[in-house]
């Protein structure tokens, strides 16, 4: 009970927070806003990334890593963003040379491989919330974010209530099937809550339960990928920022994993950006 009053005092703060600099950003068009927040993020999960890999014998340049976190955002400002990606093209050549000379072909490859995803993995990721920001608004981070936050919920408290039947054991003994069917069934009911969807729901209701359904299923997937790492490398949580929740990528894995399906259905499938 201790646990759960912590976690709600910890997501009654962040959470009001997190949508105000969203909506600050929106009402005066600076996006800047939005990218700094991004990057604040980007470099605690770095930190905590950086932490993980270490436990599992991979040491990557740190301060290179964590630089090239927030320069990326900012540099999905300017135009379509196209310098952000020359800095990652950058990034990625200057590691694998930097991996391969100091250490030998073996750990070379693997240094390579972890830091290369872990710019994937962090800030693209986040990018596509920034993106989302700016084709959508307020309003499409807001419905991504309560999409994802409604899984979560749901899947916590249906999988402590009532979870008897394990997803994936050998990943995460706390994950049921039960727990994910109470994640879906609420995300799918978060899914109809765009204004634009309230507006027409006799119109847009499979395209919002699409998005719930859709955004809730790789979120679950994102919780799962770091359970996984988490495990190999003996480690129960990532970090210590949020009390009663652990570290900030135990908080942003499933929005990691599940913003670029918001943004991909949104824009490209269902034509709403």
């Amino acid at each position: 009970m201790k646990d759960l009053r912590l976690r709600l005092l910890t997501a009654s703060l962040a959470i009001p927070t997190v949508l105000a600099v969203f909506w600050l950003a929106d009402r005066f068009q600076q996006d800047w806003l939005v990218a700094l927040l991004l990057s604040v993020v980007g470099v605690g999960a770095g930190w905590e990334y950086l932490g993980l890999v270490a436990r599992l014998g991979v040491t990557l340049p740190k301060e290179a890593f964590l630089f090239t976190i927030p320069t990326f955002l900012f540099l999905l400002l300017p135009k379509e963003g196209e310098f952000a990606f020359i800095l990652a093209f950058a990034f990625a050549y200057f590691l694998v040379i930097y991996s391969f000379s100091r250490r030998g072909t073996q750990e070379g490859f693997l240094a390579s491989v972890t830091g290369i995803f872990g710019l994937l993995y962090i800030p693209v990721m986040l990018g596509f919330i920034l993106a989302l920001h700016r084709k959508g608004g307020f309003w499409h981070v807001f419905h991504f974010l309560l999409i994802v936050w409604a899984y979560d919920t749901n899947a916590y408290f249906v999988g402590s209530l009532f979870g008897r039947h394990r997803l994936l054991p050998r990943v995460s003994l706390a994950k049921t099937w039960e727990g994910v069917a109470g994640g879906l069934l609420l995300s799918g009911v978060a899914g109809l809550l765009l204004p634009r969807f309230l507006g027409d729901l006799g119109r847009y209701w499979p395209a919002a339960l699409i998005m719930g359904f859709g955004v809730g299923a790789f979120a679950q997937l994102g919780d799962l990928f770091e359970s996984l790492v988490k495990r190999a490398a003996g480690v129960k949580d990532t970090g210590r920022f949020f009390p009663g929740h652990g570290g900030i990528l135990d908080r942003i894995d499933g929005i990691l994993a599940s913003a670029p399906i918001y943004y991909f259905l949104a824009h490209y499938i269902l034509g709403l950006l």
